[in-house]
Formats: structure tokens, C-alpha cells, sequence
């Protein structure tokens, strides 16, 4: 993986995606050590955090100890948006059981983001995901503020029902990239109206429009992503074929 060809966002989903498909699961500490190798490559743009956390890891520290302790070093402050960026292929792998799902998500935040409401939050997308896939994405804001057990996430969740626009521009603070991905899928009509909509809100676009993109790809389809985008997107043809092999093993024949 060539870190100076992707953000870290599409850089650590496709660890996490290329991990599930030689692994046929998640697995943590694999993946850990793809994005520690992702990271000896010195990426560019990589957040603060997640900086801290694979630091730790390089120093000697298990994928367990690592973002506690790069949480510690924040002074507590480790809820930025880098989990809920990559987490999408588990969503995919794991949309037909829900307590995998949900223990996968938190583990996938914990290797670099210790904060409660990173891992929740990455819970809740991946919640939404499933439920799109499911083919309930009507119940689909019900059923994350169930199964959510972070009252700040929540919170977040809840607020957006009741938003007619959205007047802030996104932090790279969690639930800002949450709720600002959500209320973007929730307002809009079709893939590319979503995405449009999301980056155009300003501030962590590239992650707005990554954690909105998930929403809407699982609502929408392959198909309707814009050809013209398409065309363009590095390694299309390995990411098609990565979601693929992801969906054969939440689905086995």
C-alpha cells in the first residue's frame, strides 16, 4: 500500500477490507499490524490520534494498550472521526449479526481510538449500514438509538431527526462527522446528490464524504455512483472486487 497515493481514510478501510478477505473475519490484531505498516510507510495526513496510537504501537505497546495510552498523552481527548472513517467493510461483513457487528466496530476504533463515543459511533454507522442492507433503513434511527449504549452518541443520533438543515461546518470531532454523514444520506435522494451534499458542507470533507458515501453506498448500489467518479477512483477495480468477496462471506452461498 503506497501511502502517498491515498488519504488515510481509504488507506485504512482498504487494510480493514483487504484483512477481512485473507482473514475471512476481522481480525484486530491483523489489522493492526496493516496499519502499522501502512504507517512505516510515513503517510501523509495521517490525524493526530491515530498518529499517537501506531506511535505507541511502533514503541512496543499491544494493539489493546496502544490508544489508551495515545488517549492518555490527548489528555483524554481521543473522540476524533479517523474510526469511523475506515469502518464501513464491517459493516458489510457483519449486517446479518449484530452482536458481531458491534463488538467488531468497538474493536476496530480501540486499535487507535480509545475514546467511548469513537467506538460507539463507529457502532452506530455500522448499525446504519446493516439496517440499509437489511432493507430497514425506515427504522433504521430507531434502531441505532436502541442498540447504541453511549448516551453522547445517542444524543447525536437523535438530534439529527429534528434538523431541518445543518448550520455548522464538521469538525474531525466524531459525532460533528456523524451526524453531519447521516443528516446528508437522510435529506437527499440518490447516491450522487448525497456525496455532493456532504463535501460541500465544508470542514473534515474527505471524512464527511467517506462515512456519507457508506451510507449511500449501501442504499444505493454500485451502480449508482457516477461513471465520471468512477473512471477516476484509483484501484477501482481491486476495491469492486474487495466488496464483493466482503458480501460473499456475510452471505455464504
Amino acid at each position: 500500500l503506497s501511502p502517498g497515493r491515498y488519504t488515510d481514510d481509504m488507506a485504512m478501510m482498504l487494510c480493514i477490507a483487504r484483512s477481512i478477505v485473507e482473514k475471512g473475519c476481522f481480525d484486530a490484531g491483523d489489522v493492526a499490524t496493516r496499519f502499522l505498516e501502512w504507517f512505516d510507510g510515513d503517510p501523509v495526513g495521517i490525524g493526530r490520534t491515530t498518529w499517537l496510537a501506531l506511535s505507541e504501537m511502533k514503541r512496543g505497546a499491544s494493539w489493546l494498550e496502544a490508544s489508551e495510552n495515545a488517549h492518555r498523552v490527548l489528555g483524554g481527548l481521543s473522540a476524533g472521526n479517523g474510526s469511523i472513517m475506515r469502518c464501513a467493510p464491517i459493516g458489510l461483513l457483519d449486517f446479518r449479526h449484530e452482536d458481531r457487528l458491534i463488538r467488531d466496530s468497538i474493536e476496530s476504533s480501540i486499535i487507535t481510538h480509545w475514546d467511548p463515543q469513537a467506538r460507539w459511533g463507529a457502532v452506530a454507522l455500522n448499525l446504519a449500514v446493516a439496517l440499509i442492507l437489511l432493507g430497514q433503513k425506515c427504522d433504521m434511527m430507531k434502531a441505532v438509538r436502541e442498540k447504541v449504549q453511549q448516551p453522547d452518541v445517542v444524543r447525536a443520533v437523535s438530534e439529527v431527526e429534528k434538523w431541518r438543515s445543518i448550520d455548522f461546518e464538521p469538525s474531525a470531532y466524531v459525532l460533528d462527522t456523524l451526524q453531519a454523514a447521516l443528516w446528508c444520506f437522510l435529506n437527499t435522494s440518490s447516491f450522487e446528490e448525497a456525496l455532493i451534499t456532504a463535501v460541500n458542507l465544508g470542514g473534515d470533507t474527505d471524512t464527511v464524504g467517506a462515512v456519507c458515501g457508506a451510507l449511500a453506498g449501501a442504499e444505493y448500489g454500485h451502480e449508482a455512483i457516477p461513471v465520471r467518479w468512477r473512471d477516476l477512483l484509483q484501484d477501482a477495480e481491486e476495491i469492486k472486487r474487495l466488496a464483493g468477496q466482503i458480501y460473499e462471506l456475510a452471505v455464504p452461498a
